[in-house]
Formats: structure tokens, sequence, C-alpha cells
């Protein structure tokens, strides 16, 4: 299902997701109060089930109304994705002349994406304003989305240094600081403008010194403005609608004046999507309708994708309020294979009981041995650090299983789980001597190997495991993208 998706994607999916958290807490510094508009936006999380969203910024603050458009450039220019024949795929598709979109750089570190610098923004009508239609490039491969790439020439460059000199026609710089030689040169603008100073330092790859647009945006002015999204809940744009929905979840003093106008919506919305908002933001206000109308596009609805998102959405409600019957929604759907069976909405309903959902890990354990391979995966990948005492005491217990599957799938959670807690109750099953210790001392071998010799040191319990930590972390075979390196060749055959 969506977690057998290729390692490159999801490399891409982590980048946008790491850009995006960056934009948000520097947003927050700037005074800003962000939330995700795009749902999960600052998750890398693939779903198979492919939902039909609104085109929508990633980023609304919910003080100001600004909305923030993230893009993560791997080789920072101003170049966005591009089909002139689909206008819902034009890189401006849904944003405002009032947007901004802050373009982040990143770069590989061991095989993952780290952000590499500070955000770039511009506003979009500064981009539409300078937009140059040669600077479309061919068609992309089907493999990359057929889609054409728009550029605004700017430049970056690719070592250390700092400005001498600027005018209307050239930019001068000095290149050092990194180990290369000292090097002075000039950059013709050819029509670009400067986006520096005399004297300014940049570091390499990571900052735009001159482009096409007039100019960066300034966020400065949005801090003065105050967002009303009860007034745009009367917007004519479902955007602007949709974006207000969500907006009021994160806006308590309009909580009382909010129920009964998202009550009334919930009646009159005609779409799908916006109306499981209404009744995402007013089940977290309190308003029974719009629990109920969640539970209906769950057990009724007849649209796979509109299930998904109910699912993603009780998630939400459940991480915001705490509201118990979450749990218990989540619960009935991620175990009912007769009224599920074969839908992803159990996967993300099981994901949602865990670390990154509403953590009630006591809900998990009856998953991990589902008949659907998907589900059971789903749930032990769920487990957290913050696994409760009782819940792992339980999963230790399941060693003893005669099921080969459930003691396999009790070691696997036992394992992601980790910490000392797990650590301390694995050696007390060790001492036990009961029919299950040979997978007690399997799992306490796939524990970091560290902490292990470090808590039995002196005991002879130690000897019976040290061969399972030199196998599982002792090698440099051990680590993962090694593993799925040598894995890889000999599947060449």
């Amino acid at each position: 299902m969506g977690f057998k998706t290729d390692t490159s994607f999801l490399r891409f999916l982590t980048m946008g997701a790491r850009a995006t958290l960056s934009v948000i807490d520097e947003l927050r510094r700037m005074g800003f109060a962000p939330i995700e508009l795009e749902r999960y936006s600052t998750s890398n999380k693939i779903w198979s089930t492919k939902i039909k969203r609104l085109r929508l910024p990633d980023l609304l603050c919910v003080q100001t109304g600004l909305r923030v458009e993230v893009r993560a450039k791997a080789s920072l220019e101003i170049r966005m994705s591009h089909a002139p024949n689909n206008a819902e795929r034009h890189w401006d598709a849904g944003l405002r002349p009032e947007d901004v979109i802050a373009l982040v750089p990143c770069r590989d570190v061991e095989g993952m994406p780290e952000i590499a610098g500070a955000p770039a923004y511009f506003g979009v009508d500064m981009l539409r304003a300078s937009v140059d239609a040669k600077q479309l490039s061919a068609l992309k491969a089907a493999s990359e989305g057929s889609e054409q790439y728009l550029t605004w020439p700017s430049i970056v460059s690719s070592r250390p240094g700092r400005v001498l000199w600027c005018d209307s026609e050239r930019l001068a710089v000095e290149w050092g600081g990194d180990g290369g030689p000292l090097r002075r040169y000039t950059y013709t603008l050819r029509g670009k403008r400067s986006y520096v100073a005399a004297g300014q330092g940049f570091a390499a790859n990571t900052a735009i010194l001159a482009g096409t647009p007039t100019g960066f945006a300034d966020l400065t002015p949005y801090c003065n403005q105050r967002y009303q999204p009860l007034d745009a809940l009367r917007s004519a744009n479902i955007i602007d609608r949709y974006s207000a929905a969500k907006a009021i979840a994160f806006r308590p003093d309009l909580g009382d004046a909010a129920r009964p106008v998202l009550e009334a919506m919930l009646n009159k919305e005609k779409d799908g999507r916006l109306a499981l908002e209404i009744a995402g933001t007013a089940s977290s206000l309190g308003v029974q309708a719009g629990l109920d109308h969640i539970h209906q596009a769950l057990w009724n609805g007849e649209e796979a994708q509109l299930r998904m998102e109910a699912a993603l959405i009780a998630t939400e409600i459940g991480i915001r309020s705490g509201r118990e019957g979450i749990a218990t929604l989540l619960a009935e759907v991620a175990g009912n294979r007769r009224s599920f069976q074969g839908d992803e909405v159990r996967q993300a309903a099981a994901w949602g009981l865990g670390r990154a959902g509403i953590r009630r890990y006591d809900l998990l354990l009856d998953l991990l041995t589902d008949e659907e391979e998907d589900v059971a995966l789903q749930a032990i990948a769920a487990f957290g650090s913050d696994t409760q005492e009782p819940v792992v005491r339980e999963l230790v217990t399941r060693l003893g299983n005669r099921s080969l599957r459930g003691a396999a799938a009790a070691s696997e959670t036992l394992r992601i789980i980790g910490g000392p807690v797990v650590l301390r109750l694995l050696i007390e099953a060790a001492r036990q001597q009961h029919h299950g210790r040979p997978w007690v001392l399997a799992t306490i071998g796939r524990l970091p190997a560290e902490s292990v010799r470090a808590a039995l040191a002196g005991d002879a319990l130690l000897a019976e495991v040290e061969p399972l930590l030199l196998v599982s972390s002792g090698s440099w075979l051990s680590p993962e993208n090694t593993a799925t390196s040598l894995g890889f060749l000999l599947k060449q055959n």
C-alpha cells in the first residue's frame, strides 16, 4: 500500500515536509501564527488512496490571513512546475496576488534532505508581473509528472563570499571562506535586479543574489493585518471558505460565534471536502453535528477518498480536543474488516491511533496480527517511544505467544518502542525461563547494543545476547542503507 512507495519519492516528500516546517518556525519567530492549510504538508506520510484536494497554499496564518506556498529546492532557483494546458496545474493555481511563495534551499546529508539556508520569499503578484513565457522548459518525462518548468532567471553563487559592489548592470563579488582561493567575479545582470548590498555576505548555494522579480516579499506589513475568518465563511470563493473553516479551529476567540454558523453551513455545503473541514472544526468546538457528519462519511460514504479524509480529520480532532469518542471511532474503523475489507481507511485509522495521532497504543494491540498485512504493519509502525508500561508489559507477554506471527509482531513492536522500560521488562522476562524466552532474547539482541551492554554489565545474560548484538548492530552491514544496498545487489541475479 502507501508505505511501499519507492524511496526516491519518500525523499522528495521528506524534503518538502522539512522545508515547510522550517518556514513555520521562521514565521513564528516573526510573530505569525501559521498552521497547515494544505493537509499534512509537514508530513512525509504516504497513502495510496489519492485524495483530490483543493489547490491550496501550504500554510495559513490564523491571525493575519497570510498564505504561504512552500517550495523545497535541492538546487536553489526561482523555478516552478507548470502545466500550461491544465489550469489546475498552473504554477500559481489557487494562489492570490497577495500570497507568498517561500523557496527553501535544501541539501542531501547521508541520503536524507536537510535545510541548507533561510527561505527566500516572493510575492505571487511580483512573480506574475515578471513571468516570461520564453522561460518555459520542454515537457518533462512521464516519470516526472509530464509537466514543464517555468523559470525566472536568477543568480545563486556556488561559492560563499561577500558583495563588493553592485549597480543596475553588474554585481561584483569576492569568493572565499571555503578553503578555496580568493577570487573576484562580476556578474552581468541582464535585466535582473540585485537583491544584495555592498558588504553583504552570502553562503554557497543558499542565497539568491539577483533575479527578474523586483525583489523579495516584505512580510512586515502582513503583521498589522487582522484576519476575520467568520467574514470569509461567506465568500463565494471555495478556497477562502476552506481557509476560514480551518482557521477557526485555532482561534479560541471565535468559538462561541462560530458554532452556530458552522452547524448551519454543514446542511448547505455541497462540496464534500469543504463539508468535512467544516465538520472537523465544528466537532473540535463541541458541535455534535460535526462529529455525526464525520461518522457518516466514514461508515456510509461512497467515496474512498472522502472516507480517508474523514479518518485524517478525525485524528486531528482527537489531537486538538482529546475527545474520547474519537479514539473509539478510530478503533472501530481500524478493527472492522467486514465493512472496510481492503480499504486503506483501516490503515489510516490505525495510524491515527498511534504516535502521529492520539497515542492510544492500547487500542493498537489487537491490530498487530490483523489478517490484512498492511493493517498489521501500519499498527506496528504506529507505536512510539512514549508507549505506556502496561502496554509494554502486554507486548512482552505476547512474546510467549505460540503463534509465530503474534510473537514476531510483538518483538518488532518492542524494538521500535525501545528505551529503558522495554529493556528492563525484557531482562525481567529473560530471567523467568518461560517458553517465550528465545523471542525475549532475540528482542533484547535487536535493541541498541550500548544500552544492552550497559544494563547487563557483569551479568551472565550478556553472554547469551552478545552474538545477537553483533549481528544486529555490531557489523558495518547492519545500518539500514547498507542492508538495503546489499539486498538490491543480491536481486541482480
